[in-house]
């Protein structure tokens, strides 16, 4: 059963990460370990798949990781001293060498082998970073060798990081936009503009297995993605509906509850449920009251929603409306939080209308949080 899950989600990831840049179609994802650039190509190109970055594995082997790729059995094994994680390359199943499963699958496109760069970069004694550049974001692999801190790293790689780019966009002979407006939670508003061309993060809360299909059915005959957000109360009852999400290319967040216990504990538990029913963990919180700093420095990624929409839910083909005309004086791309109260006729409403302005419905990601 766990093999075909992770054929499952296999499969699916080979289609919707065939784009070099899963975040904005405008931005590139660089990588470099330690204090060197490595070059930028499609083949290469990190991508997002269940709320984690994706770099190739030889990125891992760049960084002094053994490495062992064997074409007859289909494994590759990343190494050192002490541990190592065997891959199933046909199925995108791990095991941490020992026979214990992993959490985490590894995807392959085009021939190359993907890993998930933060969970790998910690088993084999790494740091991973990922810091907004000109042209999109460098992602970063430092091993004990690595001398300059993040900030004064980025700085000194500007010109490599430069040449990189001019030469990835000479190769594939079409301009892309370089750079996009700053996502910050500061942006201005702007004058009534249309929405056309936002890049649009939907987030709901999951409080009922039959009303996560209804959205997810809305989404589906649109073609969007969102983030779902389960309380624990929910995550017993909707194994089916996160399955489905895991394959879906939407995304599955956690939704805490306000309580004297630990949120670290609270979400190690719920995450342990996530993977028990769909095989995937997720980095990505809701917790209205929590503190964000320490969710950040627990490894979770809290939401930030530029337009909190709860109070008054979307029913009603007016609601779409606004909610459009809300996005369209927003700076760059928009993270909505929607809470529960959503109907799929008032959805299909909106969805119909983002359509028509050309606007793209994404899963969230680490970054959009």
């Amino acid at each position: 059963m766990k093999k075909r899950l992770a054929a499952m989600v296999l499969a699916l990831a080979m289609l919707f990460s065939l784009s070099p840049a899963a975040v904005a179609e405008d931005s590139v994802y660089f990588t470099a370990v330690d204090e060197r650039v490595l070059d930028l190509n499609d083949s290469t190109m990190p991508f997002w798949f269940g709320g984690y970055l994706y770099v190739a594995a030889t990125v891992f082997r760049e960084s002094g990781v053994g490495y062992s790729y064997n074409i007859v059995s289909q494994t590759l094994v990343l190494y050192d001293s002490s541990r190592s994680l065997v891959f199933d390359i046909a199925t995108g199943a791990g095991t941490d060498g020992q026979g214990n499963l992993y959490d985490h699958v590894c995807v392959t496109r085009g021939g190359v082998t993907f890993v998930a760069a933060s969970p790998v970069a910690s088993f084999f004694g790494r740091t991973y970073s990922n810091t907004r550049v000109n042209h999109g974001y460098l992602i970063r692999v430092k091993s004990s060798s690595a001398v300059l801190p993040d900030s004064m790293f980025t700085e000194t790689a500007t010109y490599q990081l430069d040449t990189k780019y001019q030469q990835y966009q000479k190769k594939n002979s079409a301009e892309q936009t370089p750079d996009r407006e700053p996502e910050g939670s500061g942006d201005p508003e702007l004058p009534d503009d249309p929405t056309s061309g936002k890049s649009i993060y939907l987030c709901f809360l999951a409080e009922d297995a039959a009303t996560v299909d209804g959205w997810l059915d809305t989404l589906e005959n649109y073609g969007g993605r969102a983030a779902f957000y389960f309380t624990e109360e929910a995550l017993s009852r909707c194994g089916d509906q996160l399955r489905r999400l895991a394959v879906s290319g939407s995304a599955i967040g956690l939704a805490l509850t306000a309580g004297n216990e630990p949120a670290a504990e609270q979400l190690d538990r719920m995450n342990r449920t996530v993977f028990a029913a769909a095989g995937v963990k997720t980095r990505l919180v809701y917790g209205a009251a929590a503190d964000a700093a320490s969710l950040q420095s627990a490894g979770y990624c809290p939401l930030s929603a530029k337009i909190d929409r709860s109070k008054y839910g979307l029913t009603a083909s007016s609601g779409a409306s606004s909610l459009l005309k809300q996005i369209g004086n927003r700076r760059g791309a928009v993270s909505v939080w929607l809470g529960s109260n959503v109907t799929p006729g008032a959805l299909r409403t909106f969805l119909s209308s983002a359509e028509e302005g050309e606007d793209r419905l994404l899963a969230m990601t680490e970054i959009a949080s």
